[in-house]
């Protein structure tokens, strides 16, 4: 039973633009919070630069369900 849409982010760093993952958002919360909120500030280990960075999100795909 699908639960609403959600999208696909790949999440890259900002300094080096190495590729650190993947993070799946819902278009907005119960309480009408965007994904840009929830994104905010979002920091990943880069292993790259060695240390935490704050990360970048590009739209990857929609998901099929």
């Amino acid at each position: 039973m699908p639960r609403g849409k959600r999208t696909v982010f790949a999440m890259f760093c900002k300094k080096s633009g190495n590729r650190l993952g993947t993070l799946r958002f819902h278009r907005q919360d119960k309480r009408g919070k965007g994904w840009k909120e929830h994104a905010e500030g979002l920091k990943k280990y880069c292993p790259k630069c060695k240390s935490r960075e704050v990360v970048k999100l590009k739209e990857e795909k929609h998901s099929s369900k």
